[in-house]
């Protein structure tokens, strides 16, 4: 590749080389050191790969497997206490589909495997997407790009993790590089699936050999962390927009909720709150008293999260970027000048989270969100985006990479001074984790709560995801689903996409249809861009507001079967929302059904995705399913056609199971002494039912009630499982066929 004499500007060098046309093999340069060992990780074969070039002692450390850190152990190793042997065949022979590697230039390696015929592929994070990957080219390089069209190919979330669909069973592929990476799925109809690596740093690949679906999410979330249980108010309702403008808007918008009886949780501040969008600051003509509003908010039960984006206005007088400057923390360019891009206050520095320092500066810098008392932080801009950029900042086709001085920046990374295209993928995530820890370590006694835009492998053990700027489009109400499905197949199962559409205007249908979609989303967030139509629920005159109120409180009653949903992430790494397939992997029907998901084991949702539509098709698996608002039971392994009235929860509960059900409520604040209603579906059936406080991490430490509950020929049964929360006086109520009866829970 042909390299720059002297240092240039990064929009320039980005354009050195693209791809050619010829779809020959190049040649394998590899001079480097392979080792490959294999273990069982939660009963799954695992091979591990790891490839360092000619010149490096090893490959990089890894932010989603091996956690870089200072201090006496510089490396908390998740693979550490596996049971690794090493092959004796280090050039990868019997790795599963065929897979082989190489290395084709200096900044370039690629791997080739074989996709068998009828198989599908799922995972690799955020995508553009209907649920099955095949047969697309997918370029996992974080970027954000406004407008969410079928051509987009780079989003914000890159989780490098391939799952091969085949007769009921799964194999996969974790390629755990930060560097921009190219995944071709039979793009070109020949059974070939390949990937191209950019990196000169090498990299770790853990392939894994046939198993269970759910059987491979718990070994990929073994080593790469899970999701631990949020703060109860973060399941609930939260409402957002870009932006409200002050604070008599913010508590209009508040007392609106309350005396209309719309449940909510949460109110968002995009960026006006902020004194001419410098980060960790509050204007102060519009929000003059931050910490009195949150403390006003508070006392109705609403919660407050804020935004925070990772540009640093470039103001002498501006005290966080004094300091980040005396500190020598913000990225440089290859000519050891700051680099300086343009965000909302103007042009900006942007803090180098590779570094331990920096993560931990960054960490202290959230004592702004907790001394105004606001409970959640909001990462966004942070693939990192600059405003104007529209183009990825190295092109989709591009084959090797820049010389690391003519990237967008530099970074440096524990083993040294690093291009920032090498690592770019990991700069949402360690933005987050600095979020996250700085949280926990100010309010060590609560749960923290972290929303990002950007991420990588590994996301879920820091924060909650969202996926960016749709649109109040009908064709993104239905990506929603799949791509939502996706992003937990790829490790990260509390995520949600903005209800009602983020640009652009939703309409009152459009809002109610989304809602009832929307609150089975893990992360249940209204949002919307300024100068679109206020869509609030109230928003839309009477009819819309009533429809959307009965499907907020739908998803409070669902509680605490959400809560059940978290605890078996926390202990297994499930997703909440699941493909057919999940439970199902011997119907090959399931395997093309993606306008339709399991909501844990219990629930299959069936939204209506269509404007003007009042029925769709909906697919049942086998056995009795029972429309979740009553009705008669529909037999599985069938199509239905059924009615879907505006407003109408779209949703059947599997036969056999018992469903924790809490009262209708306004906040989560009420939950933890509300009484609990089981419901038993059918005329036998078995549940599970988990109780804690809801905020603290007591649970870490077995500070948690659980059940498993049974019901037959008319007999109630709690066998205890664990003991040790001393939770408030709750009436618990057993409903069936014959009535409703109140039960008492073993102790």
């Amino acid at each position: 590749m042909k390299q720059l004499e002297s240092p240039a500007d990064w929009l320039e060098a980005r354009k050195l080389k693209t791809r050619g046309a010829s779809s020959e093999r190049p040649e394998n340069i590899f001079e480097g050191k392979a080792s490959l060992d294999r273990a069982d990780v939660q009963g799954v074969r695992v091979s591990r790969l790891r490839v360092a070039p000619a010149g490096a002692e090893a490959p990089p450390l890894s932010y989603a497997v091996s956690d870089p850190a200072e201090g006496p152990d510089p490396v908390v190793d998740r693979a550490a206490g596996i049971d690794w042997r090493e092959s004796e065949k280090p050039q990868l022979e019997g790795l599963p589909l065929g897979l082989v590697w190489q290395q084709s230039a200096e900044s370039r390696w690629d791997f080739y495997f074989k996709l068998p015929e009828g198989a599908f592929c799922f995972g690799l994070g955020e995508r553009l997407s209907g649920l099955n990957l095949r047969g697309r080219a997918h370029t996992l390089f974080n970027h954000s790009d406004p407008v969410h069209v079928p051509s987009l190919d780079p989003m914000y979330k890159s989780i490098p993790l391939l799952i091969v669909a085949h007769h009921g069973r799964c194999q996969g592929f974790f390629l755990d590089s930060p560097a921009r990476q190219r995944w071709s799925l039979d793009a070109e109809l020949d059974g070939e699936g390949s990937i191209e690596l950019l990196s000169r740093r090498g990299f770790t690949l853990y392939a894994f050999e046939e198993c269970s679906l759910p059987d491979l999410l718990a070994a990929f979330t073994s080593l790469t962390g899970r999701t631990k249980l949020p703060p109860n108010w973060a399941l609930g309702h939260q409402q957002s927009r870009w932006s409200y403008p002050d604070e008599k808007t913010v508590k209009e918008v508040a007392r609106q909720f309350r005396e209309r009886k719309i449940p909510c949780d949460t109110i968002v501040l995009d960026i006006d709150y902020m004194d001419e969008y410098r980060v960790f600051t509050h204007d102060p003509e519009r929000f003059p008293d931050l910490g009195g509003l949150v403390a006003d908010l508070a006392g109705d039960d609403f919660n407050v999260v804020a935004i925070v984006d990772p540009g640093v206005k470039k103001e002498a007088r501006f005290g966080v970027y004094q300091d980040g400057m005396k500190r020598d923390f913000f990225v440089k360019k290859g000519d050891g000048k700051p680099f300086v891009g343009k965000v909302w206050p103007g042009q900006c520095v942007f803090p180098d989270f590779l570094r331990h320092d920096v993560r931990v500066w960054w960490a202290a810098m959230q004592g702004f969100f907790t001394d105004n008392g606001i409970k959640g932080v909001w990462n966004d801009m942070n693939e990192p985006q600059m405003i104007g950029q529209q183009d990825p900042p190295l092109p989709v086709d591009a084959v090797e990479l820049p010389d690391p001085r003519h990237q967008m920046f530099v970074q440096q990374a524990p083993e040294g001074e690093v291009g920032h295209f090498e690592v770019r993928n990991l700069y949402g995530m360690l933005m987050s984790r600095a979020a996250h820890e700085g949280l926990t370590a100010m309010n060590p006694d609560e749960r923290p709560f972290v929303l990002t835009r950007s991420c990588y492998a590994g996301i879920q053990k820091y924060a909650a995801v969202w996926l960016g700027d749709n649109m109040s489009w009908w064709e993104h109400l239905a990506l929603s689903v799949p791509m939502l499905v996706n992003m937990g197949l790829s490790g990260v199962p509390f995520c949600g996409v903005d209800i009602g559409g983020f640009g652009d205007d939703c309409s009152p249908e459009m809002l109610v249809r989304w809602y009832e979609v929307g609150i089975f989303y893990p992360f249940f967030r209204n949002h919307s861009a300024m100068k679109t139509r206020l869509q609030e629920p109230f928003a839309f005159g009477p009819a819309a507001e009533k429809h959307c109120r009965h499907l907020i409180e739908t998803r409070y009653r669902l509680l605490p079967y959400i809560r059940n949903l978290f605890w078996e992430a926390y202990r297994n790494g499930a997703p909440l929302m699941r493909p057919l397939f999940w439970d199902y992997p011997g119907d090959e029907n399931a395997y093309e059904i993606e306008d339709q998901f399991l909501f844990g084991r219990d629930i299959l949702v069936a939204p209506v995705l269509k404007r003007g539509a009042g029925r769709r098709t909906v697919y049942l698996p086998e056995g009795l399913w029972h429309p979740f608002e009553g009705g008669a039971p529909l037999p599985g392994g069938r199509l239905h056609t059924v009615n879907m009235e505006l407003g109408r929860v779209p949703a059947f509960v599997r036969d056999g199971s018992i469903i924790p059900y809490s009262p209708v409520m306004q906040s989560t604040a009420e939950y933890e002494s509300a009484p609990i209603t089981f419901r038993c579906y059918g005329d036998r059936g078995i549940g599970l039912f988990t109780e804690d406080d809801g905020i603290s991490l007591e649970y870490e430490n077995e500070g948690y009630n659980e059940w498993l509950l049974t019901f037959e020929k008319g007999e109630f049964r709690s066998q205890l499982v664990n003991y040790g929360y001393i939770a408030p006086e709750r009436q618990y109520l057993l409903e069936h066929e014959d009535g409703v009866e109140a039960v008492v829970l073993e102790k």
